[in-house]
């Protein structure tokens, strides 16, 4: 059966990535600016908006998780899978004294676990030191899906992403753009260059090509979209490697096309 995934929002501003099936539907993270927003979104992509069997939270920054989307989420008794350690800190920051008592809230520790059709395979990733953060595996029949996105240090995911058949992955800054306008916060994001080697790496590593990759969390400052894409054709043919995969990034602010997985 086809699997499908679409990034609602990827950049500073705000973070909402869907995944699904025929039987099954997660967003990862649902940091949209406004319970108008969010309800638009979910109307958009599944009709009801109660049609969703999870949230998947990648660690609790304000442009991926906050206040008024939990509203939203809340309203509909969704529920919201995030690390255990990310659970005081969801709700100290983000609760705002408000009750949330629809929320079915399912921490999950260092290990797989299911939701619908879909195996999740949680990592954790080098991202903000306050702030625990996660990329997911997913599996879906013979398909791999890895979500990463808010690291700055890629040796440690490096494994995850072997041999899969999607991959969402930070392509943060631009080098030149971060020298002109620097921002101490990015040194917690990864820039073009890494992830374009990371991405070598990982076809060096892998029995097969990803089918797509798409490159996300792009800055509106200090990246544009198709210097992130740059930076990897620059280093593949370097490398004296033919990228053997539709390459695509992100719109920071609107949904992206619908990729087809499989």
């Amino acid at each position: 059966m086809p699997l499908h995934f679409q990034s609602i929002c990827s950049s500073s501003n705000g973070n909402c990535l869907a995944l699904w099936s025929s039987k099954t539907r997660i967003l990862i993270d649902c940091g949209l600016s406004s319970m108008k927003r969010t309800r638009q979104a979910l109307t958009s992509l599944f009709g009801d908006p109660s049609r969703i069997n999870a949230v998947l939270l990648t660690h609790t920054h304000s442009d991926h998780i906050s206040y008024y989307p939990l509203r939203v989420l809340d309203e509909y008794g969704h529920t919201i899978r995030l690390h255990d350690d990310c659970v005081d800190q969801l709700k100290q920051k983000h609760f705002n004294g408000y009750g949330f008592k629809n929320l079915n809230i399912k921490p999950f520790k260092n290990a797989e676990f299911t939701v619908g059709e879909f195996k999740i395979k949680p990592f954790e990733v080098i991202h903000s030191p306050w702030y625990p953060t996660y990329g997911y595996q997913i599996f879906y029949e013979d398909k791999k899906i890895v979500i990463v996105t808010d690291f700055c240090e890629r040796d440690n995911v490096l494994e995850h992403f072997v041999d899969a058949d999607f991959i969402f992955v930070e392509s943060n800054h631009d080098l030149e753009l971060l020298r002109q306008y620097y921002n101490p916060n990015s040194r917690f994001h990864m820039p073009n260059p890494d992830t374009a080697s990371l991405l070598l790496e990982v076809v060096s590593e892998s029995i097969k090509d990803p089918q797509t990759v798409m490159l996300g969390h792009i800055s509106s400052q200090r990246n544009e979209r198709d210097l992130a894409l740059a930076e990897t054709v620059a280093v593949f043919a370097e490398a004296g490697k033919e990228i053997g995969f539709e390459l695509l990034a992100a719109p920071l602010r609107e949904p992206s096309e619908v990729i087809e997985v499989g």
